[in-house]
């Protein structure tokens, strides 16, 4: 009777050999797939987050959702958008992107951790700690940002672009971000897409 033999030392390396070199093949296309995941996700996020600040209108005269308002425990100089969003959100985990590594709270803000920003020019007019403009007020909500992916350590609630340009859009995918519009749709773009050939911060 003959015995079966096992394997040899080279047919275990080739074996090995070939295992390694389908890793190192399937790797990116995993990657790139998480990645893709991951912006889905986070459009998904932007897009709730910009339904929830419809309502947030209609219960307000159509008055917009404001970066802050006045208010919160001692010691803070207001409540930040995330946090007034809350009763049409219900859920704080959507102002979270998957791929921020380090979502924050607006310095001296009472708040949520988050990764998203607001557009001042719409919610934070006049001053400081001012009102929010109407939906009459908006030229175009279909081109009118609301939301952003915001650069998390800057620990803000959003950005003013005749200040900051696009300095605080955070490019987390594909060296683009993702946006919501006032009118509640949601779109990826690069950052230079966002001013030229219409400036999509402005609501004039």
């Amino acid at each position: 009777m003959r015995l079966s033999q096992g394997f040899t030392l080279v047919e275990v390396l080739i074996v090995v050999a070939i295992i390694i070199i389908l890793a190192a093949m399937l790797m990116p296309v995993f990657e790139i797939a998480t990645k893709r995941a991951e912006a889905t996700t986070c459009l998904m996020n932007v897009r709730n987050i910009g339904m929830a600040a419809a309502l947030y209108a209609e219960d307000n005269d159509d008055r917009l959702l404001p970066a802050r308002v006045s208010g919160g425990p001692p010691g803070y100089i207001g409540i930040g958008w995330g946090m007034i969003i809350q009763p049409y959100l219900r859920n704080e985990a959507i102002l979270v992107c998957v791929s921020d590594p380090n979502p924050t709270i607006a310095a001296g803000t009472y708040g949520l951790k988050c990764s998203y920003g607001i557009n001042y020019e719409l919610t934070l007019v006049g001053g400081y700690n001012n009102s929010s403009l109407c939906l009459s007020d908006i030229n175009s909500e279909t081109q009118t940002i609301m939301f952003f992916d915001v650069v998390s350590h800057l620990r803000r609630l959003g950005t003013s672009y005749p200040y900051d340009g696009t300095a605080a859009v955070a490019t987390r995918h594909r060296e683009g971000a993702n946006f919501v519009f006032v009118d509640g749709h949601a779109k990826w773009f690069k950052p230079a897409q966002t001013v030229t050939p219409k400036n999509l911060w402005s609501p004039q």
